[in-house]
């Protein structure tokens, strides 16, 4: 889902420089950060710039489950991970 936020200027440019550090995008740090403070046991098991997809022993690509997580996997969430991995 898309949304818009206001943020203070320095807030935000703290927030870019920590992706351009990690080599990912606003989004996924902005995510990071309210996953930590709203359900910091699962935050725990994820990592900004973590792919969500693996290769397997067949060289496919498979996408990548954390624990303990119990999110349901549409074509629609499938598509978008591609295009945001290139796979």
């Amino acid at each position: 889902m898309k949304t818009s936020i206001d943020l203070p200027d320095s807030l935000h440019h703290k927030a870019q420089a920590r992706a351009a550090e990690q080599g990912v995008s606003l989004g996924e740090i902005v995510v990071a950060a309210l996953e930590k403070g709203l359900d910091p046991a699962r935050a725990a098991t994820r990592h900004p710039g973590e792919p969500h997809f693996e290769i397997d022993e067949l060289g496919l690509p498979r996408l990548r489950r954390m624990p303990g997580d119990t999110t349901v996997i549409t074509e629609e969430l499938l598509n978008l991970l591609r295009e945001r991995e290139g796979v």
